[in-house]
């Protein structure tokens, strides 16, 4: 409180920074009946242990029977769980003697205790049952075990439990969870068995880069790959090393490697291409060079070794996503909309809170929120994301689309602020809206080498 001697008065006011989004670092395994969750449910995994509380245990078989007619094997299993009645899942059947009874199943869920599937000839008589678990639970566990090998195996994942059902029953569910709940998870990795499911290649379309900030993880194979749209910028697919034990999901490991980037000064993002991984199988080379090579070609990934360079390690190869681009070009494009629109928002509302600097629809306004979206820019390239300088024009927009058209920014991150009184001349109702939308920028995502071409002459010449 001023007092009658006092002869300076400091006002003061607070200007809050942004908290960082976390969008970007946000990623879900998907599950279809693997947890004991309900549909819908998301679960923070911050270990591997952690996901021992929520996983749907395995159910004790009491009898088996073989009918020679039909080649069906009916199992009991009392009180299974698995649903939903009268449709199809996939099922691991285990521990049962004659062992050809054991195995990965596509069976029918008669009722709450029954199930049957399909073996192709007698096993003869069971003298010993297993047990019998959703196929899901196998995989979680798999996509788990991967996921917290990696070396920076500190970022958190979430669970999100679907609900057991067929795989297009899988995929309506989950567009219906991204629909319902945008900007929630940036990445989800995807069971195996939707990379043959119809609806969600075309579900995946409506989610393209750069419409929408969401990238799934897709377990593809050698046979099934070149059904894959090459315009499917936001899924990463990738082929797993022929006989990999059951307790790896090799997808998981570039799908870890992507969550755990945290863009700042000090920690830069690096490209995927060639990053080390762990817990995983290299796809072997030997009499498959052009395999691979078509899989390159076709922006399709697999886990190899870094032999060229003298390493043992298993790296990721390539780090595209299937429209060609490395998956961090996208990531950078991501990356800039969403905190372009965090820091100019928080200037916004900064502005209305601060009675000695208010923000003002003026010229001076519009410089203001240009300095703060350079800023940002400026961010984008120190943490190794964006290409070159930040560069600011004032420019009509038409001229600044030639300039961009021309190639007269190329290689440089530009933001054009359209001035005050060529805009409201040009848009007269705006002003009474408070709406501004002359901002135009264009930047170029930082990118790695992938092909280096050295030329070496051997010359005989002595002097």
């Amino acid at each position: 409180m001023a007092s009658a001697n006092d002869i300076v008065t400091i006002n003061v006011s607070v200007t809050n920074p942004p908290i960082p989004s976390q969008l970007q670092k946000t990623g879900a395994f998907i599950s279809q009946g693997g947890t004991t969750t309900a549909a819908g449910t998301l679960t923070l995994l911050t270990s591997s242990a952690d996901l021992a509380a929520i996983l749907a245990s395995a159910k004790h078989i009491s009898a088996l029977s073989y009918n020679n007619g039909t080649h069906l094997v009916t199992a009991t299993a009392t009180a299974h769980g698995l649903t939903p009645l009268g449709e199809q899942i996939t099922v691991v059947v285990s521990g049962c003697t004659p062992a050809a009874y054991n195995g990965t199943f596509l069976a029918t869920i008669v009722d709450a205790n029954t199930l049957t599937y399909t073996l192709a000839s007698n096993p003869g008589t069971a003298t010993v049952f297993g047990t019998v678990t959703d196929e899901d639970v196998e995989e979680l566990v798999a996509m788990n075990t991967t996921y917290w090998a990696q070396a920076n195996s500190q970022t958190s994942v979430y669970v999100l439990e679907l609900g057991n059902g067929t795989t297009a029953e899988g995929v309506t569910a989950l567009n219906t969870f991204i629909t319902q709940n945008p900007n929630t998870i940036y990445s989800y990795l995807i069971p195996r068995t939707w990379d043959n499911e119809a609806t969600f290649k075309t579900m995946v379309a409506n989610y393209n880069a750069p419409s929408t900030p969401v990238n799934f993880f897709v377990t593809t194979t050698i046979l099934t790959y070149d059904a894959w749209s090459q315009l499917d910028n936001c899924v990463f697919a990738m082929v797993e090393a022929p006989s990999i034990p059951v307790t790896e999901f090799s997808c998981a490991a570039p799908f870890q490697v992507t969550l755990a980037w945290s863009p700042n000064s000090a920690q830069k993002v690096p490209p995927l291409a060639f990053s080390f991984v762990y817990g995983v199988t290299n796809y072997p080379t030997r009499n498959n060079l052009t395999l691979l090579a078509d899989l390159k070609d076709a922006n399709v990934g697999y886990i190899d070794l870094g032999s060229e360079g003298g390493l043992v390690n298993t790296i990721i190869k390539w780090g595209h996503v299937l429209g060609g681009n490395p998956i961090n070009y996208w990531y950078t494009v991501d990356w800039t909309k969403i905190n372009l629109e965090l820091d100019l928002a928080n200037e916004v509302i900064n502005g209305s809170n601060n009675a000695l600097a208010p923000l003002y629809y003026n010229q001076n306004g519009i410089d203001r929120l240009q300095n703060r979206a350079a800023q940002t820019l400026r961010n984008g390239i120190s943490y190794g994301l964006v290409l070159g300088d930040v560069i600011m024009t004032e420019l009509d927009p038409t001229v600044f689309a030639t300039n961009v058209g021309n190639g007269l920014y190329a290689g440089n991150a530009v933001i054009n602020a359209v001035p005050f009184p060529i805009y409201t001349k040009n848009n007269p109702s705006d002003y009474m809206l408070g709406k501004y939308a002359g901002f135009q920028a264009a930047i170029t995502p930082s990118r790695n080498f992938e092909m280096v071409v050295f030329n070496l002459n051997v010359t005989n010449f002595v002097s």
